[in-house]
């Protein structure tokens, strides 16, 4: 499997993703360097981990009130590989970079995206997820191409202020762009005929096409996209910056992760088909 970037608009094709029906397939998001010597500097023997409490699918509380997620659980590994008791703790998204300073944690697992500001104050591992975006279809459309010529006149759907919207107007200014105030206006619009192609977050469609609002009307159309001047952005992990000891180690950690296949195993757990 490869990534296959197609001309100005920077589609992400995942080959074969229509035939893999026994297994999910995901990215390799992590470049791995396997020169990177392990690291000979004695770790701690317990982290708390610190995780936004509210970031499905990436981290938030059950039922039960225990944490789970993408993040959750790649954090949990690595300090498995790295043989470390960890604790993970949940903060308000807006808490967590206090949190930190603070020292109310260790590592901040999912939250904060991967920013040069970010990188001015802290230590981060290389990204562990990049965000993509897709076009939905109505079941039973199909036209020629994702690509501008294909769409030009054709409705497209996004939400207003969004790096879509952004991305939209830069690539697909031929065709007919509609805004709408948020995602459930802009996909219940699409159900129901009053669009030929919504364009949103690929991750959320995917959720939202195999949930019952969808009521089965819907199916990707085309490959995802990714554009890191828009809507792509990294979740990475976060330490203080004078834990790059730390940092390193778990970076080492979710190389091991990716190249065993724990990573995508964890993602296909918790995203109910590929979004990529």
């Amino acid at each position: 499997m490869y990534l296959k970037v197609v001309a100005l608009a920077l589609v992400v094709l995942w080959p074969g993703l229509a035939q893999a029906t026994d297994a999910l397939q995901f990215p390799h998001f992590r470049h791995v360097d396997k020169a990177v010597p392990e690291t000979s500097e004695t770790l701690p023997q317990s982290l708390t981990l610190l995780a936004d409490q509210d970031f499905a699918p990436f981290s938030f509380k059950t039922a039960d009130e225990k944490l789970a997620g993408i993040s959750v659980q790649l954090g949990l590994a690595a300090c498995a590989e790295l043989k470390i008791k960890c604790v993970v703790k949940p903060k308000v998204f807006n808490a967590l970079l206090d949190g930190l300073r603070q020292k109310e944690g260790d590592v901040i697992l999912g939250g904060p995206q991967a920013s040069a500001k970010l990188a001015e104050e802290f230590q981060t591992t290389r990204p562990y997820y990049y965000s993509y975006a897709q076009f939905a279809i109505r079941t039973g459309t199909s036209f020629p191409g994702v690509d501008a010529k294909s769409l030009a006149g054709r409705r497209l759907g996004f939400v207003k202020g969004s790096g879509q919207e952004t991305f939209l107007k830069k690539f697909y200014d031929r065709a007919n762009l509609i805004p709408f105030s948020g995602e459930d206006t802009l996909l219940e619009t699409l159900r129901t005929g009053g669009l030929d192609l919504a364009f949103a977050d690929s991750s959320r469609l995917a959720f939202w096409i195999k949930g019952s609002a969808a009521r089965g009307c819907c199916v990707p159309f085309g490959a995802a996209f990714a554009d890191k001047s828009s809507f792509t952005h990294a979740l990475v992990m976060v330490t203080r910056h004078e834990d790059n000891v730390l940092r390193d180690a778990f970076d080492a950690a979710l190389d091991r992760l990716q190249e065993k296949g724990t990573t995508a195993k964890i993602m296909a757990t918790y995203l109910p088909s590929s979004p990529f």
